[in-house]
């Protein structure tokens, strides 16, 4: 029969010595037997079990609950029981993973191009998701405004074509350009921005916002505060924030 020092048996399996001792020390893995020099010497029997204690370490189980099974005289009802129990603990803590992923989730979009802002208490930080929701909802009303100018072109361009009443484009495009206007104007009032350098946050006038550079969330504005020229951060105004 093949036999094992606990330094052969722990790089057999994978695992530290350290960790095989402990083992032993808690009662989980005796060695068969020991040499005239102290050595501990395990069979291919030990290996066996160890091997079978690290698939059920694998699972989950707490040692005390390994020790049970191997203890147990009717091992296999034990383990269904202990691998329920398991199960259940499992679906739990992958239920709160899900609900914090989507939390990490929440937040990490609320951060993306943000400013350099402090964020000292809970307060601040619903100040700022609600600010990413309020400028999520002014972008969104932005692109049901840009859909519906694209449906009374596409229309007055199909109605137009038919008929021959080239009047009807004209006016649906006259609307279009209306709605466009309304749409900027609107954007304009909900908006603001942070200054990288003295993060100040302001309103600009109309056109210097309208002609400026920009990125989807930065406008390459001057602050009035520092006097510096920079591409800033767009956050939602204070006055649609707290209408």
């Amino acid at each position: 029969m093949s036999t094992y020092t606990t330094g052969e048996l722990a790089k057999r399996t994978g695992i530290s010595v350290r960790t095989l001792q402990y083992y032993d020390q808690k009662d989980l893995l005796k060695p068969t037997a020991t040499s005239e020099g102290g050595r501990r010497i395990y069979t291919a029997d030990d290996a066996a079990t160890l091997k079978l204690i690290l698939l059920l370490k694998s699972m989950g189980l707490k040692l005390a609950a390994i020790r049970e099974i191997l203890t147990s005289d009717n091992a296999q009802p034990v383990l269904e029981l202990l691998l329920a129990e398991q199960a259940q603990r499992l679906e739990h803590d992958r239920d709160q993973a899900v609900a914090q992923l989507k939390t990490v989730t929440a937040v990490r979009k609320s951060l993306t191009g943000a400013a350099d802002l402090p964020l000292k208490s809970i307060q601040d930080m619903d100040r700022l998701m609600a600010n990413q929701r309020a400028l999520r909802q002014v972008h969104l009303r932005l692109v049901g405004g840009g859909l519906v100018m694209d449906a009374l072109e596409i229309a007055g361009l199909v109605y137009s074509w038919l008929t021959g009443n080239w009047w009807v484009f004209g006016g649906a495009m006259l609307v279009a350009v209306l709605v466009a206007i309304g749409l900027t104007r609107h954007y304009f009032l909900q908006v603001a921005y942070t200054c990288p350098h003295c993060h100040t946050t302001f309103q600009p006038r109309f056109w210097q916002a309208f002609w400026a550079g920009h990125s989807p969330r930065t406008r390459k504005l001057t602050c009035p505060h520092c006097g510096q020229t920079d591409f800033c951060v767009e956050t939602i105004a204070k006055d649609a924030l707290n209408p």
